[in-house]
């Protein structure tokens, strides 16, 4: 059996007697992470230890070497820190007392679910378990290790996103997959830029997998969720989360590698669900790509898309435009299996024939354009409440982009700089499609310590022009001043002093403290900051809020309904 000494236990090649790797840089006294597995332990009398990678509040995952066949793995150890520790030994774990059911549900979960990762092995586009078993009182399991970068930095390193032909390489086989598993009553719950990962052969894979119990607030464990891939349901108390929370993550990591960001965090986008695309960005991607993109990322659950089936048929080209073409190539495989018709005295000329041509593709289109009007309901980007704010050309725009246009389509550009973009959009969107001069349509929003938050700072195309009716003012929209002022909150309620601070736009969090002077469930003030700091937009305050007296200084006042004593 090859002992550790022969191996860089950060990447498992050969030392090659040397003290320190040639390939990674690595030397022996590197310390291992800490509650790690020590360096060079064997399992199983297989599988030999390497460095701890990474850890959340499931377990470990460590760079292994399987001994029998000879391959780099990938090991992963369920320890929840919340619930044991590591003996004195080293090795072995230890359950914290009083924690026994919580570890052994976990550890349940554990087996059960990597039991059921092992079953997809079929699934080229998921990293698959070929290993599991139980040993030092926890669980298990067995990879193949893949020398791979996540998503984030494959995006990171390509110039900060990639094209939408690129991106449907990447993705649609790993959406295939999520379907298969999903057929199987299997889910994921932790699909991110950081759980996909591009292999050597330029094919991207899906890792990552934990126990649901991780992917949830308040289940006791240490949660591993990734602000703006995680869904809203993952945030609520005693939601199941189902397929659509799946297909929520898969479509944020899709966005982000379109566009290089993320969406907002889900608790953020139940005030704002819109999602913000750049325009040079907006212009490369098929409008069908944008309206499936929003449908999968709608907050509530109940409204978005359910599936990944659904989400795929949405990704794909329109079905009745594919209809249409369809019809138009079976049209003229008939009419060349046609046998020639008998000509009369004089032959019809050839131009006559083009021109009938051109006609009939010309109703087809027509049909086409009818057909998707109806199936859209004129709306370009709306969808239940969630709007993708960015600059997409209407039917109106395409035609008059490639015809002449007269002058009698022209109007003047309006002024929109200063105005509220929310009530302007308002006040659009209640008008049919026909009877609007323009559309109003947000590229971005920008922080402006001049411009009043989501007032209009800039436009294209600009005031005191001409523009197409029917066509998009696209506009650049104030985010307000980078720094903001934290506002008065003492003696208010929970739920006012919560509007006032999400108003001034932080992040509200709640702690709790005894307070002799402010009553039971009033607003003590800030913890740790006072009233009237300045602070970075959207950072986290903490509100406390008093629980009144502490419970020993109440006991000790004394009771004024008490008959005084009378002395001896």
């Amino acid at each position: 059996m090859e002992t550790s000494a022969n191996f860089c236990l950060n990447c498992m090649s050969d030392m090659t007697g040397k003290s320190v790797c040639p390939k990674c840089g690595w030397s022996p006294d590197h310390p291992q992470m800490e509650h790690a597995l020590p360096l060079g332990t064997v399992l199983q009398k297989r599988y030999l230890v390497g460095c701890a990678k990474s850890g959340n509040g499931e377990g470990i995952t460590y760079i292994g070497f399987d001994t029998v066949l000879h391959i780099s793995v990938e090991l992963r150890e369920l320890f929840p820190q919340t619930v044991c520790e590591r003996a004195p030994d080293g090795t072995e774990v230890r359950i914290i007392g009083g924690s026994e059911v919580n570890f052994s549900n976990c550890l349940s979960a554990f087996l059960n679910y990597a039991r059921s990762i092992a079953h997809l092995r079929g699934l080229t586009s998921i990293v698959s378990i070929y290993d599991i078993f139980e040993s030092n009182h926890t669980a298990y399991t067995i990879s193949e290790w893949n020398d791979s970068v996540p998503l984030r930095h494959f995006i990171e390193r390509s110039g900060g996103s990639i094209g939408w032909s690129s991106a449907r390489q990447l993705f649609m086989p790993v959406l295939s997959a999520l379907s298969a598993m999903h057929e199987g009553g299997v889910g994921h719950l932790g699909i991110s830029p950081d759980t996909l990962f591009i292999m050597k052969d330029g094919k991207m894979r899906l890792g990552g997998f934990c126990i649901g119990t991780v992917r949830q607030m308040d289940t006791g464990l240490v949660p591993d969720m990734v602000p703006g891939c995680a869904a809203i349901e993952q945030y609520v108390t005693g939601y199941k989360p189902n397929e659509a929370t799946d297909v929520y993550g898969f479509a944020a990591s899709f966005f982000f590698a379109l566009t290089g960001a993320l969406p907002p965090d889900a608790l953020k986008r139940r005030t704002d669900a819109r999602l913000l695309i750049p325009t040079n960005i907006m212009r490369g991607l098929p409008p069908h790509v944008v309206t499936a993109l929003a449908n999968a990322l709608q907050v509530s659950p109940d409204i978005r898309t359910p599936t990944f089936e659904r989400f795929r048929s949405d990704l794909a080209a329109l079905p009745a435009v594919t209809a249409a073409l369809e019809e138009s190539r079976k049209f003229e495989k008939i009419r060349a299996q046609a046998p020639e018709p008998k000509r009369k005295k004089k032959d019809v000329p050839g131009f006559v024939w083009v021109l009938v041509s051109c006609l009939s593709m010309l109703a087809i289109l027509t049909a086409v354009g009818l057909i998707w009007i109806s199936r859209t309901g004129g709306k370009d980007l709306m969808a239940d409440g969630a709007v993708v704010s960015a600059p997409v050309l209407s039917s109106v725009q395409s035609t008059a982009a490639s015809q002449p246009v007269s002058r009698t389509d022209q109007i003047a550009v309006p002024n929109l700089v200063g105005q509220n973009y929310d009530k302007l959009t308002a006040s659009t969107s209640s008008q049919n499609m026909e009877d609007q001069d323009y559309q109003i349509l947000c590229s971005s929003r920008q922080f402006s310590d001049t411009v009043e938050e989501d007032f209009i700072i800039s436009q294209q195309p600009v005031f005191g022009g001409t523009m197409t009716k029917g066509t998009a003012v696209v506009v650049i929209v104030s985010e307000g001043a980078a720094v903001r002022t934290l506002p008065p909150i003492a003696g208010l309620s929970l739920s006012d002093a919560s509007t006032a601070v999400t108003s001034a736009g932080f992040v509200p969090t709640q702690g709790e403290e005894y307070s002799d002077t402010v009553p039971n469930q009033r607003v003590i003030g800030y913890q740790d900051v006072q009233e009237g700091s300045q602070m970075a937009y959207g950072s986290k305050v903490v509100i406390l809020v008093s629980k009144g007296p502490a419970p020993d200084k109440a006991s000790s006042e004394p009771d004024s309904s008490a008959p005084e004593s009378s002395g001896p």
